[in-house]
């Protein structure tokens, strides 16, 4: 006794719209390309070594002009108020170099450092520069980050991420540094 043979399987006929409708596009559930710059307009790690070497030469020179000339003035013995002063001086030249300098330089365009080197500081999905708050947001994780596990780890991960090259603080307040020029 022999089975029936089953029809063979017939395939559907393709889409076609009806009369008056557009054609679907091809590729109706391709992924969305990823947001961010070119890939020639990622910062090379070179220029971004350089901006931060300029940058800490920079923030040096602050502290220095600063607290020098408070730190010879407090040897001079002196008394009450100007003492007070002083030390405010010393202690403001270093919040400036270390919460200030960046945050502010980078929500204006970039630092010192980062214009020299032609870098700067942009929003990754539109490419818009940061404001005040993204990049203080920017600079205090690369801070907590490094200081966390006692390794600038937050710069470092620029060297292996792709396609952007972002450090750890970059992704996570959604920043990329690119080429100006």
């Amino acid at each position: 006794m022999s089975h029936p043979m089953s029809p063979p399987p017939t395939t559907p006929p393709p889409y076609t719209p009806p009369p008056g409708y557009p054609a679907p596009p091809p590729y109706a559930y391709a992924p969305p390309p990823l947001p961010g710059p070119p890939p020639e307009l990622v910062a090379p790690l070179g220029r971004r070594f350089l901006a931060k070497l300029v940058d800490g030469l920079v923030m040096a020179a602050i502290i220095a002009g600063i607290t020098v000339p408070c730190s010879l003035y407090l040897e001079g013995d002196p008394e009450g108020v100007t003492e007070g002063l002083a030390v405010t001086g010393i202690v403001f030249s270093l919040l400036f170099a270390i919460f200030l300098y960046d945050p502010v330089l980078t929500a204006t365009g970039g630092t010192v450092g980062k214009r020299l080197c032609g870098l700067k500081v942009a929003r990754i999905e539109t490419g818009a520069p940061v404001g005040f708050g993204a990049a203080m947001g920017r600079h205090l994780m690369a801070w907590l980050i490094n200081n966390a596990v006692c390794v600038p780890l937050a710069y470092l991960w620029c060297t292996w991420d792709k396609p952007f090259r972002q450090g750890l603080h970059d992704k996570i307040v959604r920043t990329v540094v690119v080429r100006t020029r």
